[in-house]
């Protein structure tokens, strides 16, 4: 009977973890980083994403509530006669592996902020 219960328990709606959508700025070199992708994961291997707009904001929907390490990607300038390349400027590697960025956050259900500072 108790196993029936816990089974029950956990099938019960809400029971997982909730969800919370970040919203912020990414700052390189105390500039807005204007371009790239910045992506949560989460404790449960969880993804969630968003690009980086051309002012530094982000909005990430949908990351699972707990903490989360953080990557952030721009795009490579590949020059190509007649394609202008990004203008993002580089940023070190190590951004683009969560294991290694040093980015984290605890994420809450709901919205909120999150400032992510780069080198």
């Amino acid at each position: 009977m108790k196993k029936l219960i816990l089974v029950i328990v956990l099938l019960i709606p809400g029971c997982g973890p909730g969800k919370g959508d970040v919203t912020g700025v990414v700052y390189h070199q105390k500039k807005p980083l204007p371009g790239g992708t910045i992506t949560f994961y989460d404790e449960h291997k969880g993804v969630a994403s968003g690009k980086i707009e051309p002012d530094g904001k982000y909005t990430v929907t949908g990351v699972t509530t707990g903490s989360a390490r953080i990557a952030v990607v721009v795009p490579m300038a590949i020059a190509a006669p007649g394609v202008a390349a990004p203008k993002v400027a580089p940023i070190d590697p190590k951004y683009a592996d969560p294991a290694k960025s040093g980015l984290t956050c605890k994420v809450g259900a709901g919205s909120q902020v999150h400032q992510v500072d780069l080198d």
